[in-house]
């Protein structure tokens, strides 16, 4: 008489074989079934978005979606392929604009690729959601571009682009009530729900205040210090917003919350009148220290670390150092000690914010690298590390462009943080001239090229 325990352990380890095999190539697999769903969507949700509230009136709307069984997707603008396009009904766009008319880094080559596809797309049915600040000349602009281009293929608005002033509830309400009409939603949305988008306020003291860069020849710059309670989370990258007569203004956090304490780079500006302004002027001279404060913190996931250890490459400058800091302590905490970091500022012996902690992160070898260029004085015996170049950090970016290629050809990403207008945009020329465009956008594509600028 056979015995079956061969058979039977035979039967296991063919099972645990099989098991063990979709284990391993479970990621494979769930991207496949994903890229399955994305290409056969009919109903697909895009957004733009700068600070990440456009993100957020996307995904809440794509859950509505999915709740009443609407296969829809939810991507960024950037994402959206021609074949996608064209096997969906309905694109849905929730699109910000910032500065002056700009495009949000996730959504500022749709245009380009839009005018790249060969269908007509006549089949399309869209509608748009413009979320914009009236403060600006350009207001909406982006979205109100998107509306444009896409009638020039011949797609079908479903209504007139709805545009939100600094998102107004009222706009939002509109939005959703306009979708319900269109068969879109099954139900109502009540208002109540409409105000998560208004992040909570809550009161820090202000207990510490010092200018960082006296006798600078630029304008001051102030490190401001809040203490908060203990259970206050954010993540490095995210955002600190002041509440002040009916207005916001914000800040780049500079700590994490291991240090318990709500760090600030701030730069005082002033009106051509010469009269301090709102938020800055209150931070640095006015408020009380011990004095409570109205803020609230955004979450800015387009500057959020990196779920995984690599290399990084932070480059910045003025009080956009206060982006990269916090970068820095919260890859010091999680020992990822591979860290690039190339600063600009005007005058060496002046202009030399949190130099003695990056000069113990040098030397603790968890900066491995230092590139620091002014734009007009550059030797100074305070500097005690790093490589001094004359100019602005772009030129020391040209400098270094042999290392630069090195180590994203290793792997390494790059985060920005500081101005726009100067900086930003002749660090990304730059950039351009030494990686070349293709590298750059797959590095954005991959989440590796990442900006908070101002």
């Amino acid at each position: 008489m056979l015995n079956a325990s061969p058979f039977i352990q035979a039967g296991l380890l063919l099972v645990g074989y099989f098991v063990f095999t979709l284990f391993c190539y479970r990621k494979v697999i769930v991207t496949k079934f994903q890229n399955h769903k994305q290409r056969h969507a009919k109903t697909l949700i895009a957004y733009a978005s700068e600070s990440g509230s456009g993100e957020q009136l996307a995904r809440e709307l794509h859950v509505k979606l999915k709740s009443q069984g609407d296969p829809a997707i939810c991507i960024s603008l950037n994402q959206v392929t021609e074949q996608q396009l064209k096997q969906a009904d309905t694109l849905l766009i929730i699109a910000s604009t910032y500065g002056e008319g700009e495009a949000p880094d996730n959504g500022r080559h749709f245009l380009g690729k839009l005018d790249t596809f060969k269908s007509t797309l006549a089949h399309l049915n869209y509608a748009v959601l413009a979320l914009g600040d009236k403060a600006y000349g350009q207001y909406c602009q982006f979205g109100l571009m998107l509306n444009q281009a896409l009638q020039c293929k011949h797609c079908t608005p479903l209504f007139k682009p709805i545009l939100v002033d600094k998102l107004d509830e009222n706009s939002i309400h509109e939005w959703y009530s306009n979708l319900l009409s269109k068969g879109l939603l099954e139900e109502a949305v009540p208002r109540s729900t409409l105000s998560s988008t208004q992040l909570p306020i809550q009161h820090f003291k202000l207990t510490g205040r010092q200018q960082v860069n006296l006798n600078s020849p630029g304008a001051p710059l102030f490190e401001i210090n809040l203490a908060v309670p203990s259970d206050l989370t954010w993540q490095a990258g995210d955002i600190a917003r002041l509440h002040i007569e009916n207005t916001v203004r914000e800040y780049s956090i500079a700590s994490v919350p291991q240090e318990q304490s709500l760090k600030l780079l701030v730069r005082e500006q002033k009106h051509p009148t010469g009269e301090l302004g709102l938020g800055s002027g209150w931070l640095c001279h006015h408020a009380d220290l011990d004095s409570t404060q109205a803020f609230s913190i955004r979450a800015n996931p387009k500057f959020n670390p990196l779920d995984e250890h690599k290399k990084l490459i932070l480059i910045g400058n003025g009080s956009g150092l206060a982006g990269l800091r916090g970068h820095l302590k919260h890859r010091e905490l999680k020992q990822h000690h591979e860290n690039w970091l190339l600063y600009g500022e005007r005058c060496a012996e002046h202009d030399l914010p949190w130099h003695l902690e990056l000069t113990e992160w040098f030397n603790a070898k968890h900066l491995t690298e230092i590139d620091l260029a002014f734009s007009r004085q550059t030797a100074d015996s305070n500097i005690r590390v790093g490589r001094c170049h004359s100019g602005y950090v772009q030129d020391a970016l040209l400098a270094q462009q042999a290392k630069l290629k090195d180590w994203v050809n290793n792997g390494a990403a790059i985060f920005i943080c500081g101005s726009l207008q100067g900086m930003a945009k002749d660090v990304e020329s730059m950039l351009l001239d030494i990686l070349g465009q293709p590298v750059l956008s797959r590095l954005e594509r991959q989440g590796l090229y990442r900006k908070d600028v101002y």
